[in-house]
């Protein structure tokens, strides 16, 4: 495919599944073709072996608490050997023989080899601000980033202020029943930043 041409061109030919949103194609995508689409398109997707999904937007609630955690967790590892990703930057893992890709809403990765510039494959921590689609991220993306062998911490945030809920699910606890907080703070031990559940609703009533 040449350099620049949108895979959507192509994609588009095929028939959105109104009830997964997963793209039908004629012919499945390539990895190689799915990055090079999603650095001209105007709307990210995910992708699974060949297919692809269309991302829903995001609210202001979402978007606030994302850059919250974001914002304190870069703090908190300045000057150290990890890295904060926020929404744009993929994670890729492997599903039996399948690629998949998805936009964790933040991202922590410390291995100094995971160096591609489009992606992640060694992150350790995953946090998914809940979408409308609450299952997804309480359910597939949950099971999805425990197949991640560097992954030591998978977390999920409602941005709802009357239903706070921030639950942290470790590989060193067997990954269940996790832990979940409704007030006060919690310690991402993972990474070893400590974040307040107060101050993060308290922004959020404000939205």
């Amino acid at each position: 495919m040449p350099a620049g041409q949108d895979w959507t061109n192509r994609t588009f030919r095929g028939k959105l599944s109104p009830m997964t949103a997963v793209l039908r194609t004629p012919d499945p995508i390539s990895v190689e073709e799915y990055l090079e689409g999603e650095l001209v398109s105007e709307v990210r997707h995910e992708y699974f072996d060949g297919r692809v999904r269309a991302m829903a937007g995001a609210t202001a609630r979402h978007n606030v608490a994302a850059l919250f955690f974001a914002s304190r967790i870069g703090q908190a590892l300045e000057g150290g050997p990890c890295r904060v990703f926020m929404a744009d930057v993929k994670v890729r893992l492997k599903f039996l023989s399948a690629d998949l890709f998805y936009y964790p809403d933040v991202m922590v990765a410390c291995d100094p080899a995971d160096r591609h510039p489009l992606y992640r494959e060694k992150p350790k921590f995953w946090l998914e601000v809940m979408s409308a689609d609450e299952n997804k991220d309480r359910v597939e993306k949950f099971l999805t980033s425990r197949r991640i062998d560097s992954m030591e911490e998978y977390v999920i945030v409602s941005c709802d202020p009357e239903k706070p809920e921030v639950a942290a699910f470790r590989r060193a606890e067997g990954w269940e029943p996790g832990e979940t907080v409704h007030s006060g703070q919690i310690t991402f031990s993972s990474i070893g930043v400590t974040v307040s559940v107060d101050e993060l609703y308290a922004n959020l009533r404000g939205v």
